[in-house]
């Protein structure tokens, strides 16, 4: 409750106070404090939740031996639901830093562990041909975060429903992804 009534808050305002952020989640400000110290902490724990849910539905399709691909469209459109629960991961910063960037932070362990599965989801859809390998595995995670970050932003611009986004960007990603359907 917390974290979500934080990621509504922030993505208004993000220099929004602790104290906005607890009464908009109708606990008290020590309540938000006890957990997380700052707002820095606060976002770091929305990114954390987000990539903890993400991450099951990857791991569920890994372990299910799911389709590759669609086990990739569960997860864009389960992404899709969990941006509208936590809205500022739509203007979040990436925390994913790039290989060659030792500057940039390294990603909270869930996230990493969210980002690796979804690699190795990518990985078995090349190896089984139901994904383009001529592609780099990291590139889709990159991506499908980067592609619905900037719809999802685009559609509540619009008052678009957010839930037909995320099928949008599913077809969109995997169809180019996909070697059925693969053109030159």
């Amino acid at each position: 409750m917390i974290l979500e009534a934080a990621a509504r808050v922030l993505v208004e305002d993000p220099k929004a106070t602790i104290q906005r952020i607890a009464d908009e989640a109708g606990v008290v400000r020590l309540t938000v404090y006890r957990r997380y110290p700052n707002r820095d902490a606060l976002r770091r724990a929305i990114f954390e939740a987000a990539a903890v849910e993400a991450r099951k539905v990857v791991t569920d399709a890994l372990d299910r031996e799911m389709d590759p691909v669609d086990a990739l469209r569960s997860l864009i459109l389960e992404m899709a639901t969990i941006a509208q629960r936590y809205p500022l991961l739509s203007v979040g910063t990436d925390l994913q830093p790039l290989p060659a960037d030792a500057r940039r932070p390294t990603p909270p362990p869930e996230t990493r562990a969210m980002h690796e599965a979804v690699i190795t989801l990518v990985r078995r859809g090349q190896e089984q041909g139901r994904l383009r390998s001529d592609l780099p595995a990291e590139l889709l995670p990159q991506a499908i975060a980067g592609t619905l970050r900037l719809t999802l932003r685009f559609a509540r611009s619009l008052k678009t429903d957010p839930s037909a986004i995320g099928l949008q960007v599913a077809d969109l990603l995997l169809h180019g992804f996909a070697t059925t359907h693969h053109s030159r």
